[in-house]
């Protein structure tokens, strides 16, 4: 949904993609604007939206200490319904963008 601005720990809202999807995922973190000490960015994922199936990581972008940043990571197997992007560590703003794509990183050469 565009840039977003956290503030401090934050676990994000979820998408729900309607079902789940055997051939992983590709994603990119692009950091905008950064205050603090580090920020580290994670997806995770969860059947039913953590009602019955506690979310759980997918996949984790590299801890960022600064702006201007862009990062690239791929995860196999199955991506589950519902996902939602967490940030976690030491900082007073973040401004950054994340984008996921469902498929193979095969399918993804072109955009590296």
């Amino acid at each position: 949904a565009g840039k977003r601005t956290d503030s401090s720990a934050t676990n994000g809202s979820s998408l729900d993609n309607t079902a789940s999807s055997a051939s992983g995922l590709s994603a990119y973190l692009q950091v905008f604007a950064f205050t603090g000490t580090s920020v580290t960015v994670t997806i995770q994922e969860s059947s039913d939206d953590g009602s019955g199936d506690a979310f759980g990581t997918k996949a984790s972008f590299a801890a960022v200490s600064s702006a201007n940043q862009q990062q690239r990571i791929t995860a196999s197997g199955t991506v589950e319904r519902y996902l939602r992007i967490v940030t976690t560590g030491t900082f007073s703003s973040a401004i950054f963008a994340v984008a996921v794509r469902r498929g193979t990183a095969q399918d993804d050469t072109a955009y590296t």
